[in-house]
């Protein structure tokens, strides 16, 4: 994950994936940044695991979209 993220009224911005001196992300409210220094693994692994679900439940539902049994209005 490389982008920004809104988390309700929080922004979760991550750390740069190579190169950054700043090793962690921050999570921003009202333009004030707070730094994470030991939860950002724990709020990355949730947010990727979030992503997976949101995918196959996408994956799922235009599945089931597709065979629900109904024949299109003619």
């Amino acid at each position: 994950m490389t982008k920004a993220t809104r988390l309700g009224p929080y922004t979760y911005l991550p750390a740069p994936a190579h190169g950054s001196p700043a090793p962690n992300g921050a999570l921003t409210k009202g333009g004030l940044p707070v730094t994470l220094r030991v939860t950002e693994p724990i709020l990355r692994n949730f947010l990727d695991i979030l992503a997976e679900l949101e995918a196959d439940l996408g994956r799922r539902w235009i599945t089931a979209q597709g065979t629900s049994g109904r024949r299109p209005a003619e």
